[in-house]
């Protein structure tokens, strides 16, 4: 409560300084002159700090490509997956992401393979699609 306090209080200090410049829209984070906030201003601090940081150019969006692909690497259910995203459908999902799955699908071939011959075996370890090829 006391940052929103102190966030309102820097607020009216910056309605003052503003005087006839200022334009009410009763926004909570409003530029200076109390108009709104451009969208693209977040997307350049975050790929400024990011290359500061000796990471790169990142822009916000790859965020949410990383937590989806932590989430499926994790186990996380695709559908489950979708709606954290936000998506319309699971195969919006699956178009983008599908390619991290690879080595869900070998698991699950070897495990009815091995169901059918009656043999046990233990699901393949996960692979990205590029380790594939190596491992062979």
């Amino acid at each position: 409560m006391d940052a929103l306090k102190a966030h309102r209080a820097k607020h009216n200090a910056a309605r003052l300084k503003a005087g006839d410049a200022w334009r009410e829209h009763g926004l909570i984070f409003p530029t200076s002159s109390g108009r709104p906030s451009d969208p693209d201003n977040f997307s350049h601090v975050f790929s400024r700090l990011t290359k500061s940081a000796g990471l790169g150019h990142w822009h916000p969006h790859e965020l949410r490509h990383s937590g989806a692909s932590i989430m499926l690497a994790q186990g996380t259910p695709l559908h489950v997956v979708s709606e954290v995203l936000g998506h319309a459908s699971v195969a919006i999902t699956k178009d983008v992401y599908g390619h991290l799955m690879e080595g869900d699908r070998r698991a699950a071939t070897e495990a009815i393979s091995g169901a059918l011959l009656g043999q046990r075996r233990r699901a393949a370890p996960r692979v990205a699609p590029d380790d594939a090829e190596e491992t062979g």
